[in-house]
C-alpha cells in the first residue's frame, strides 16, 4: 500500500513538470498581447527648437552696517558717599566733645547726622556730568529682490512622415526627437 501511494505521488510530480513549459508558452494569435508588437520608438528630424522662459524673483536677506553718532553722558556725583561718611565722622567727634555726662551720645549722634548732612551737600556742588561723542556700529537686514530669467522648456517643432507637429519639452532634444508610435487598426 505504501508503495502504490509512492507511485501515485511520482507520476502526478511528473505529469506537473511535463506541463509547465505548456502553461508558459505564449500565443501570438491572443489579443492580450498584440499591443506588444505595435508599439515602437522612432526617430524624428527636429526643424526647431524655442526656448521658453519664465520670470524668478530671488529675495537675499544682506546684512546692511553703519556708524551712527551716538552722545553720552557721564554722571561724577562728587565722592558723595566718601563726602558723607568723612562729614558724619567729624560731626559726631565734635558733637561726642562738646559737654558733658549722658547726653554725650545723642549730641555724637545728632553731630554725625549734621556732618552727613553737610557732607552730602558739598558733595552736591561739586557733583558734575560731562558728555562726549562716540561712534556704534549698527547693522539692519534687508531683503534684496533679483528677478532673473530663467528657461522654462523648450517648445520643439520637429518633421514626421511629412507633417510637422510640435510639443513642449522639459530639455532640448537636439537634432533628433524620439518618438513612440502605437500602431492600431481603425475599426468602422
Amino acid at each position: 500500500m505504501k508503495s502504490t501511494t509512492k507511485n501515485m505521488m511520482i507520476a502526478g510530480l511528473a505529469t506537473m513538470i511535463a506541463a509547465m513549459p505548456l502553461a508558459q508558452a505564449k500565443h501570438y494569435n491572443d489579443t492580450a498581447n498584440v499591443s506588444e508588437f505595435n508599439d515602437f520608438t522612432v526617430k524624428a528630424k527636429v526643424i526647431s527648437v524655442q526656448p521658453i522662459f519664465k520670470y524668478v524673483t530671488i529675495n537675499t536677506p544682506t546684512e546692511h552696517c553703519y556708524k551712527e553718532r551716538v552722545t553720552y553722558t557721564d554722571y561724577h556725583d562728587g565722592d558723595r558717599s566718601g563726602r558723607m561718611l568723612l562729614g558724619g565722622l567729624i560731626g559726631g567727634v565734635i558733637g561726642n566733645n562738646i559737654g558733658h555726662g549722658k547726653s554725650r551720645k545723642a549730641r555724637a549722634v545728632v553731630g554725625a547726622l549734621i556732618g552727613s548732612q553737610i557732607g552730602s551737600s558739598f558733595a552736591d556742588k561739586h557733583a558734575y556730568s560731562e558728555q562726549h561723542v562716540g561712534y556704534e556700529r549698527r547693522c539692519e537686514v534687508q531683503n534684496v529682490s533679483e528677478t532673473r530669467k530663467q528657461v522654462d522648456g523648450y517648445e520643439v517643432s520637429y518633421k514626421f512622415r511629412g507633417r510637422i507637429f510640435t510639443t513642449r519639452m522639459p530639455y532640448h532634444p537636439g537634432r533628433r526627437i524620439k518618438l513612440n508610435v502605437s500602431v492600431s487598426p481603425v475599426l468602422d
